[in-house]
């Protein structure tokens, strides 16, 4: 099977040759390749012929990086939503993703899924913004659920454009939970997120896109939840916050797939008798009877050295293949 049909068979829970593998974002390319992407204000500066080899020389980073990891899909950046800018990492205009994502399909869409995506639901407030948005929620919240519902239907727009331009898996990368539970209430998250996750879901599914779940912590509280919104899979899966993924599959039933619990706090610190344990963990728990695909329980980021999440994936190499 391809590393594509992988993904896919998971998505749809069935059972692949090799359990799929990929990452909701990798930022070690120039570890990894030699050649750093150029984003952000970077890119920004940049225009004309300049700024379309600056695209180019991306989406050969972003191939090259995918081929030797034996990633199932390449995640391609996001330009800045209302209110929020991804640091230093993103493209300046949506019209730049959206040629990035259509090259890379072109070129590599027989192979690897393009994945892209937003999520209009509400996330965990900063630090300066908890506050307030707590005070608006008990005040206003009528005016609330007024913008979360204009809100997701920009979002359903800017994510159907990446499908037509050859995204079909949209990770809805949305943060809902502490180390200890849910920022907001099952009865608050009921109210003021899910309805609009699954109207969401539902949207990206009819479009034709594979829809992706990430939230880290505690998920236990709202899970059921989560999977009555109908997404293809469930991402992180997150050990650091007691997540077991042998619990969670139980619970889940087949009735969607999960992505991760790979500890990303040991491939960190470099605990490498830890990595080789939770890579381990997650395989033997996650792979029987399918649904599986093979990930940290955050992603790949700076500071992080290379050789440790090589040795994750030379688990994977060593464990991953299911019995025909």
């Amino acid at each position: 099977m391809t590393p594509k049909e992988r993904a896919i068979a998971a998505l749809e829970l069935r059972i692949p040759d090799v359990v799929p593998t990929m990452e909701i974002d990798f930022e070690l390319n120039e570890q990894l390749t030699g050649k750093k992407l150029i984003l952000g204000s970077d890119l920004e500066k940049l225009s004309g012929k300049e700024k379309k080899s600056a695209l180019h020389h991306n989406i050969d980073v972003y191939i090259t990086t995918a081929r030797m990891l034996d990633y199932s899909a390449i995640t391609v950046h996001p330009t800045p939503t209302p209110g929020y800018t991804p640091g230093n990492k993103y493209y300046p205009t949506l019209d730049d993703e959206l040629y990035v994502i259509n090259t890379i399909y072109k070129e590599a869409g027989d192979q690897i899924l393009v994945a892209a995506g937003i999520d209009a639901t509400f996330s965990i407030p900063d630090g300066d913004g908890l506050v307030d948005f707590s005070y608006r929620l008990a005040d206003e919240p009528e005016e609330v659920l007024r913008y979360a519902d204009t809100y997701t239907e920009w979002a359903m727009d800017q994510m159907e454009r990446m499908i037509e331009s050859g995204a079909s898996v949209m990770y809805n990368c949305s943060d809902y939970c502490f180390n200890q539970g849910p920022f907001m209430s099952p009865e608050m998250f009921e109210k003021f997120i899910y309805p609009f996750l699954k109207r969401q879901t539902l949207v990206l599914r009819s479009a034709g896109a594979y829809m992706i779940k990430h939230t880290d912590g505690n998920i236990l509280p709202i899970l059921e939840m989560l999977i009555d919104c109908q997404p293809h899979a469930i991402h992180s899966i997150d050990p650091i916050a007691g997540m077991d993924i042998a619990e969670v599959k139980k619970i889940i039933r087949n009735r969607t797939a999960i992505m991760g619990n790979v500890d990303s706090s040991k491939l960190q610190m470099g605990d490498r008798a830890g990595i080789v344990e939770s890579a381990e963990y997650a395989l033997k728990n996650g792979m029987p009877g399918g649904g599986y695909i093979f990930s940290t329980c955050n992603s790949v980021f700076e500071g992080m050295d290379l050789e440790n999440y090589q040795l994750m994936l030379d688990v994977r190499d060593r464990l991953g293949r299911y019995e025909v």
